[in-house]
């Protein structure tokens, strides 16, 4: 029943994204139709559209996350919302499961979505991109992204959903711009772990920012626990 009142409450949110993404791969085909013809080099054109997916990662990671149970629709009329959160606190299970449950079907959806993106820009890649390749590009996107996630599960929890996703939108600008200035701060960024611009395909796996994000989305889903597990609603 969780699983399943989970599924209800994120399935718009879902569907949302899936027209999003859609939207953005088919906008090249539109424009060639148009007969609009560019002279932007194959390789430099590739590299833009692979920032754009940078930046849906990102946001289905922060949308997908409003699952804790701070949050609830912005309309009490609108589709999928399923219950109040008075409801679902009150539902005859521990808040941690319950939170377990919720953010853990986002982050499933996420990396569902994180997958399916990731194959489709190496794809369109004009270089040849081998297995392996593919593989420790997924892995570093999928953890970096679970850290930009997390942090927003920490903040579902504790702020309504507008809240919660200008929030998280505020404090990754903020890092990101923290990265210019601060070397470290570059080192275990996650918007950098999962970004070609930063590290291509070619180069090694940027470790500081893989197992950086690994250990931050452990530390900020701990700290969600508690969280719900002292909160007074």
């Amino acid at each position: 029943m969780l699983w399943f009142k989970a599924w209800l409450e994120v399935r718009w949110r879902f569907a949302f994204l899936v027209g999003m993404i859609l939207l953005v791969w088919l906008t090249p085909f539109w424009i060639t139709a148009t007969g609009v013809h560019t002279t932007v080099p194959a390789a430099r054109l590739w590299m833009g559209i692979q920032l754009g997916m940078v930046l849906l990662y990102i946001f289905a990671a922060i949308y997908l996350a409003g699952s804790g149970i701070n949050t609830q629709g912005m309309y009490s009329f609108t589709p999928g919302f399923d219950g109040s959160m008075l409801f679902t606190l009150s539902l005859p299970v521990s808040r941690r499961r319950l939170l377990f449950v919720r953010a853990g079907l986002g982050a499933i959806l996420t990396t569902i979505l994180l997958a399916i993106m990731v194959g489709y820009i190496l794809h369109l890649r004009p270089e040849a991109t081998s297995a392996l390749q593919v593989l420790v590009y997924m892995t570093r996107v999928i953890v970096c992204t679970m850290a930009i996630y997390a942090f927003s599960v920490l903040l579902a929890c504790v702020l309504d959903e507008i809240w919660q996703v200008t929030g998280a939108f505020i404090f990754w600008t903020a890092v990101f711009l923290l990265q210019a200035k601060f070397d470290w701060v570059a080192q275990i960024s996650p918007l950098r772990g999962m970004s070609l611009n930063c590290y291509p395909i070619t180069a090694p796996m940027p470790w500081e920012a893989v197992l950086g994000s690994l250990a931050l989305a452990v530390l900020l889903l701990w700290a969600s626990v508690l969280v719900v597990q002292r909160k007074e609603y």
